[in-house]
């Protein structure tokens, strides 16, 4: 055999030896996502004696849930946590997530259809994703005052920066970044849900910008320190049945906004104006969001956290200029492990102020403006801050859904896209326990006093009282398998009393095993 034989076979056997090692690796890679994609079986069904179910029943839990007395889904979710990879630099995490319901606004449903690469910190999301609460906890709280988890979640392009420590801080100072575009899904729903003759939307965009700061090191010292500012925006699309003085001499109209780049821009930097403006030029579209603060501390075996949130609807509460009277407070400990109980959260919201009661242009005869008035959730030309008739706040304020149970002395608001009840104070308490390995419970109990809005104030302030108490059994002798039994009471004058009971059967497997 000659040289250039022997060369040549030697080139062969190692190109042969790649292919083959490369195959074996990407087949190692197959078997461990697929290892990893966990398939989730569930079916929930819920019965209630009032004319709605049970808040607590129904609200923060992204929208699968419906508020008739009768109620129930099945549900197949397909999933890889992007969390398995969190040693790696490049991450990725898929989902699908279907449902098939009775008494919901639809039969089937796309709950989540997503895809999400990382690399370090940086992260892209593609489409429709349950995305958790900042500050607060999801099974305790009552929820966010601004982007929570009560409904349905909002397909988009979403780019996050997790935390990264500034250049020279040693990791004492932090930054998280968010910027995110999306498209509502429910403009079908709304026009087939509103009163005839009433506003509602279609191909509404949605845009959403963050950035926090986190100050302090706990793996030097057990306190940190979190502050943050949250915008969110409705914008382009079409408006119908749109009233207002300023334009068209008062007559109801249908509203083309712009869709084009421009609206993105404005969007991002909250500028532009709507048509509905008329001679005082606001910002393009809905624009909202929240101020967060958190302290906390990471105890060995115990932790603590106290925070804030303030809501605000437009420039005059974002730069602060009539005081901070309304918010968000609260505090959650999470005890040591014991059978009694993990965790303890305690709240108290208040939304009366809205900037005050008065609000005027400024005009030649009188130049002053008054922002006041801020009707949080609401806006002249969208159904206000919801998705399919479910506040994408918290559920204390009242979504549109409930709205026959709000009228008064003859006035019929049912099927309207509108926050009637916007103005509340609430104390809100959330307990839970794990008391073995098998057993949970939590307990959340509300109590909210309303007003309604300022726009139609209620004649006298409402009372209601949420409870609910679940118990959920992981059975050691049936891996993979849980059951839940929850059980809520309603009581009040707000939207009326109820009492009910939901019970939801889950398997989970992974896909590869």
């Amino acid at each position: 055999m000659t040289p250039t034989m022997k060369y040549l076979l030697l080139m062969a056997a190692l190109v042969l030896s790649s292919t083959a090692s490369a195959a074996e690796e990407a087949d190692s890679t197959r078997r461990r996502w697929l290892a990893e994609t966990e398939l989730t079986l569930e079916a929930s069904g819920t019965a209630a004696s009032g004319d709605f179910a049970p808040l607590w029943l129904t609200a923060n839990r992204y929208g699968l849930s419906s508020v008739a007395p009768y109620s129930g889904y099945a549900r197949v979710r397909v999933e890889r946590d992007i969390a398995h990879d969190a040693q790696r630099d490049w991450r990725l995490g898929y989902g699908l997530d279907l449902a098939v319901a009775a008494g919901h606004e639809r039969i089937g449903i796309v709950q989540q259809a997503y895809v999400e690469g990382a690399w370090k910190c940086i992260r892209l999301t593609l489409g429709a994703k349950q995305l958790p609460m900042e500050t607060k906890n999801p099974e305790l709280s009552s929820g966010a005052l601004s982007a929570g988890i009560n409904a349905r979640p909002i397909p988009q392009v979403r780019l996050d920066i997790d935390w990264f420590s500034f250049p020279g801080t040693k990791g004492w100072w932090k930054w998280k970044l968010t910027c995110a575009y999306g498209w509502m899904t429910d403009g079908r729903w709304q026009e087939s849900w509103a009163a005839d003759g009433t506003r509602y939307a279609k191909n509404t965009r949605y845009h959403e910008k963050a950035l926090y700061w986190q100050f302090g090191r706990e793996d030097v010292f057990p306190l940190t320190y979190e502050i943050g500012l949250r915008m969110m925006a409705e914008f382009g699309g079409s408006s119908y049945n749109v009233q207002t003085p300023r334009a068209h001499e008062g007559q109801k109209t249908v509203y083309e906004h712009d869709n084009g780049l421009r609206a993105y821009w404005d969007a991002l930097l909250c500028r532009g104006s709507d048509a509905t403006d008329g001679s005082n030029p606001n910002v393009s579209g809905n624009h909202l969001g929240s101020y967060v603060m958190q302290l906390k501390y990471h105890g060995k075996k115990w932790q603590a956290r106290a925070y804030w949130e303030r809501f605000f609807e437009d420039h005059s509460m974002l730069t602060v200029q009539y005081g901070i009277r309304d918010m968000l407070i609260g505090a959650e400990v999470t005890l040591p492990k014991n059978p009694y109980l993990s965790s303890a959260v305690l709240e108290y919201i208040t939304s009366t102020d809205q900037a005050g009661a008065v609000y005027h242009d400024g005009t030649h005869n009188l130049p002053d403006a008054i922002a006041g008035r801020d009707d949080y959730y609401n806006h002249l030309n969208y159904a206000g801050w919801q998705h399919y008739g479910q506040t994408l706040g918290n559920p204390l304020i009242t979504s549109p859904l409930y709205n026959e149970a709000l009228g008064f002395n003859g006035i019929d608001l049912s099927h309207h896209l509108r926050f009637y009840n916007n103005r509340i104070k609430a104390w809100h308490v959330g307990l839970s326990g794990d008391p073995s390995a098998e057993w949970h419970w939590r307990l959340l109990a509300s109590f909210s006093k309303n007003w309604g809005s300022y726009a139609l104030p209620q004649p006298d302030p409402r009372r209601q009282i949420y409870t609910f108490l679940e118990g959920t059994y992981r059975p050691r002798w049936a891996k993979g398998w849980e059951g839940a039994l929850g059980l809520g009471f309603d009581h009040g004058s707000l939207i009326g009393n109820s009492f009910g009971g939901q019970l939801t059967i889950r398997k989970r497997l992974a896909l590869g095993k």
